[in-house]
């Protein structure tokens, strides 16, 4: 009896260990928090996809819950293969149930989504170690110069389209694009932090040093200089530090320093 003693508690801690661990089937889940439908504009039909509010029971709430975060990783990480045969259906149920299958094929999305997952939620992965100065690098590139007008002032934009993030980020960082795109976009004009009040201080900085002559020259300097000037940003700083203190335990990353 002393021999098996032992043998049963082994095998209750080890059976208590295994289901204690949170399995999440994250394309199951797809059809929960994540809508298609059809919206016009100028006379075209859009199809517009969408991060609604999911049942809190689901295993995966905490993490949809952030639906900025995931609407990042919905718009720039799946593949609309089939969006011509999906814009030809008419019935809206239908419509819906053909996308989310669709959906539940795409590797590069599924693939995304299981690894935020992974990292929080099942917490069968280690989550990634980040440094502050890499987690700016990819937040400068959300404060973009989009052109230099007739009249030689410099037009920008927040958190506008991919170009900058394609330009310059050979591999692409899907979990942190979503963290700092969302954090920007929460305070883009927040009462404590207000990343376009800071924005415009900047651009207000390159009027103070001639950076070309030629148009397309200058425009390439202004958008360097801003990356530096985002950088040493302090207020951007503090921000991307305070989003990571509310968000960590559903964000797949640490953040250092």
């Amino acid at each position: 009896m002393k021999q098996i003693l032992p043998l049963i508690l082994s095998s209750l801690i080890w059976t208590s260990l295994t289901f204690s661990q949170t399995n999440c089937d994250v394309s199951e889940y797809f059809k929960d928090f994540i809508k298609i439908e059809k919206s016009s504009y100028s006379g075209q039909m859009y199809l517009v996809k969408h991060v609604v509010d999911a049942d809190p029971k689901i295993c995966l709430a905490a993490v949809v819950k952030n639906s900025m975060y995931i609407d990042y990783l919905l718009t720039n990480f799946s593949v609309d293969a089939n969006y011509q045969d999906l814009q030809k259906i008419t019935d809206t149920l239908l419509l819906q149930k053909e996308y989310i299958t669709s959906l539940q094929q795409d590797t590069l999305f599924v693939r995304v989504m299981s690894d935020l997952v992974a990292k929080t939620i099942e917490k069968r992965v280690p989550k990634d170690s980040i440094s502050m100065d890499k987690l700016l690098n990819v937040a400068v590139k959300y404060f973009s110069i989009l052109k230099i007008t007739e009249d030689g002032y410099y037009a920008g934009k927040v958190c506008t389209g991919l170009n900058d993030i394609k330009k310059t980020e050979k591999v692409r960082k899907p979990q942190l694009e979503a963290f700092c795109f969302s954090s920007i976009l929460k305070n883009y004009q927040g009462t404590e932090f207000n990343m376009y009040d800071e924005f415009v201080k900047s651009i207000k900085e390159l009027y103070k040093i001639n950076l070309g002559v030629d148009k397309s020259e200058r425009l390439l300097r202004a958008q360097g200089a801003m990356y530096f000037l985002m950088r040493n940003n302090e207020n951007l700083k503090k921000m991307l530090r305070s989003e990571y203190e509310l968000n960590k335990d559903i964000l797949p990353f640490i953040l250092k320093d």
